[in-house]
Order: C-alpha cells, then structure tokens, then sequence
C-alpha cells in the first residue's frame, strides 16, 4: 500500500507566522512596559475608579483636597465684594466645601450625609452665580497628554453634565510618582473651569427662560448701551452713568405697564465688576434715557472702577427681567437655575 506523503511546510506561512508571533508579542510588551506608564494610562484608571465608586483607589490617584481647594478658591474670586479678610474668613466654609467633596466622591451610604453635601455645593454654586451639579456628570473623553520633562504632564479631559446639558473641558497637572504611576494632582487652570461652568450655566439658563425671554422681547427691546464713569470732588460724588433707549412694540404700547431688569458691567473673562437692578423708562421710548449708580470705594470691584479712566474693553449689558401687563399678568425671568 502506497502512503501518502507529507507535504513539505511552506517556508513563507512558516514565516508570517512567526512575524505575526513576533508582532503579538512586541505589542503585548509595549502594553506592559510603554503604555502603561504613560499619564492616559493611569487617567483611565482613575475616571474607572470613580465609575465604579472605589474611593480607596481615587483618593491614592488624585489629590482631592487640592482639587477641591483650588475649585473654592476660584469661586470666590467670581463673587463681588470680596477682599483678603474676607476671604480669610471663609477658611472654614472651604473645609466644609473640600469635605463635601469628598463624600461625593467617595458615594457616602448616609443618605443625609450626602444630601448636605450636595447643599453645600449647591450653596457655593448660587453665591457664584453658577450651577455647580453635583451629580449626574459622565467623562467623554481626553486627549493625549503634554510632558514638560520634569515629571509633570497636563491632560485635557471632557466630561458631560445633563443638568447644564453641556460638555466642559477640564486640564489636568498630573505628576509622576513612581516609574509606571501618574497621579493628578491639580487643575491646571482653575478659573478656566469656573468659567466653562459660568458659561454653561448661563446657556442652559437662556434655554430654560427662552419662552418667557422671547414674549418680553416682542413687547420691549433695549437699545444704544453705553456706560461712563463721571467724577465728582470726591470718590464719594462718582457715579457710574449709563444711557440707554428703550423701544416699545404695537403691542407692547398698548399693554406694557411696566418694565424690570438688571445692568452689568462685566470684565471680558465675564467677571461681573458692577451689578444693579434698574426699573426700565418704558415712557421714554424710542428716546435716550440716562440712569446713573453711586460708586461705593468700600466694594473692591467697585473700587477698581473708580480707579479705571475709561471703561474701555468693559461689557456693558441691560436685561429686561420682568414685565407687568395692563391686566396684572406678570411675566418673569428664572434669576438662576436651581441648584
């Protein structure tokens, strides 16, 4: 009986094998040994951690007190008034904001615990003039990180929040702590964040007044904004004047009785340097109106008013808040989102 021969290997399957072997393998070892050290790499695991609710191994990969710390500090630097014993003051309010950080990371199971953590935020948010959600945030997505070379690197991450309906980028400082750990340490930039949280906030709170704001706007429209300081003899005789026009529609004539809003005067980072409530002259329509404000040096955003030449490079704007009709109806604007 005649047996069949075997056939002899094909030497060029033999050796894409061996390459594809030989490939599987580099990967595998650059996994182990080159990503795996890399900040993305220790990121991934700390947004996993928080995930999954293990506090032990978020609070070993970020420092949360300093995030929390530099996260107080830039809020109040958004609110008026506020001067260096002032500030000193709130030391105790901002370890009561770092701890209610903290039980929010950590997922507290005292339900109560965590509903005065979330007050806590809540209350920081609003004195801000911001929603600060507590809750209901999903990390999207970062990007690759930037090493400076001396164990520090930065990495922008974009994380998703349903309250605000908006996605605010965060860059964090993540340092390096052992030859295959990153750890974050700080926000790179703090105020960059507040204002990403200020800015959102004010888009979802357009959205939420839209229907209200668009029945005032048909009824009355301000118009031709401008602001000034004038000097007196003394700091206590300066004002800040501004004149503005307001036009009223056919419909607004026939049923407006009367107008509410606010003045703002705003840096360009959107830091708000004067704020005042202001009843609008709808009897002066389609004419140039003047108001003015008495400047108090004791506010220290009003004192760098007084100090300033020329309001140039400043935001001047006038909101119409509320509108009362000639039968009583009452329409008005939503002040700020409920925390």
């Amino acid at each position: 009986m005649k047996l069949s021969s075997i056939p002899k290997p094909d030497i060029k399957i033999l050796a894409a094998a061996a390459a594809a072997v030989a490939c599987i393998g580099t990967a595998c070892l650059s996994y182990e040994t080159i990503y795996k050290a890399t900040p993305e790499y220790s990121f991934s695991r700390i947004v996993a951690a928080a995930q999954d609710g293990d506090s032990e191994a978020l609070s070993l990969s970020a420092d949360e007190d300093a995030l929390a710390g530099q996260l107080f500090d830039s809020l109040i630097r958004r609110q008026q008034g506020q001067t260096a014993a002032s500030r000193a003051l709130l030391l105790p309010v901002k370890g009561e904001f770092i701890h209610a950080c903290q039980t929010l990371l950590a997922g507290d199971s005292d339900e109560a615990r965590l509903e005065n953590a979330r007050k806590v935020l809540a209350d920081m948010g609003n004195q801000a003039g911001l929603l600060l959600p507590a809750s209901d945030w999903r990390y999207e997505s970062s990007s690759w990180s930037r090493q400076d070379g001396s164990g520090y690197a930065q990495l922008t991450a974009s994380f998703y929040n349903d309250s605000l309906q908006a996605s605010i980028p965060i860059t964090f400082q993540l340092e390096k702590v052992s030859a295959r750990q990153w750890r974050v340490v700080a926000f790179a930039d703090p105020d960059a964040v507040v204002q990403e949280l200020q800015q959102a906030s004010e888009a979802a709170l357009a959205a939420a007044n839209r229907p209200v704001s668009q029945r005032i706007d048909s009824l009355v429209q301000i118009t031709g904004l401008s602001a000034s300081i004038v000097g007196g003899s003394t700091e206590q005789d300066t004002y800040l004047r501004i004149q503005y026009t307001p036009k009223l529609s056919a419909q607004g004539k026939e049923t407006l009785r009367e107008a509410k809003g606010r003045y703002e005067l705003r840096r360009a980072d959107s830091t708000v340097l004067f704020s005042a409530p202001i009843r609008i002259a709808i009897y002066a329509d389609g004419k140039a109106h003047t108001s003015q404000f008495r400047l108090n040096a004791a506010v220290p955003a009003q004192a760098e008013l007084l100090r300033m030449a020329t309001l140039e490079g400043l935001q001047s704007s006038i909101s119409v808040t509320s509108v009362q009709l000639q039968d009583g109806t009452q329409l008005e604007l939503k002040d700020s989102l409920t925390n």
